[in-house]
């Protein structure tokens, strides 16, 4: 959610006491974090939030970017009901979040999305790292001092609407399209993060 920063120690005690639940479920979630490597260890000093680099974003981006054409092909061909039902589910919490202006809510509901087509396709390989590399690429955003803006998210929203669209007539073609579409057009909206410049915030 943003609500830790890059490089900020991670304390048991500390974080149970302000989530006010005891120290066994901060624990499970930190393992379930740092296994997810959103977190990891610092010269055996305990566990910090890890920092995402400018050029990490863009590796990242780039891999989901080609990952995620042929996971959506595959979604349109067997997506279940269920899963269907679960994707739209998905819109609706995006759509919930623009309208609170929740920046961080609906970077989590466009990765819920994102992730429901991932798992629809039947590839749970490919499905978790793209989900594991959108959780990365999102933290950055987060913190990286880059607002994703009403209209910005409104866009967005519109494009996951018509993949959706495209999955519900099981058109495997457009909902590769479109998904290609999409990514192209997050690139644009993004376009400072993917030119060469000396200088990066996190790293």
């Amino acid at each position: 959610s943003g609500h830790l920063a890059p490089n900020q120690p991670l304390v048991e005690e500390q974080l149970a006491a302000s989530l006010n639940i005891s120290r066994t479920p901060v624990r499970e979630a930190l393992a379930i974090l740092q296994h997810e490597g959103l977190i990891g260890p610092r010269g055996g000093r305990g566990l910090y939030v890890i920092s995402i680099t400018r050029a990490e974003f863009v590796e990242m981006f780039v891999a989901n970017e080609v990952i995620e054409p042929y996971l959506a092909r595959r979604a349109a061909l067997y997506a279940s009901p269920e899963q269907l039902e679960a994707i739209g589910a998905a819109l609706t919490r995006g759509k919930e979040s623009i309208a609170r202006q929740n920046m961080a809510g609906f970077l989590r509901a466009s990765r819920d999305f994102h992730r429901m087509v991932g798992a629809a396709a039947g590839n749970t390989i490919l499905a978790d790292f793209v989900l594991a590399n959108e959780e990365r690429t999102d933290m950055y955003l987060l913190h990286s001092g880059k607002v994703i803006d009403v209209p910005t998210m409104e866009v967005s929203l519109r494009e996951h609407e018509a993949i959706y669209e495209a999955l519900l007539q099981h058109d495997s073609e457009a909902a590769e399209r479109l998904v290609i579409c999409h990514a192209q057009s997050l690139r644009a909206r993004l376009a400072d993060l993917f030119s060469p410049q000396e200088d990066d915030p996190q790293k």
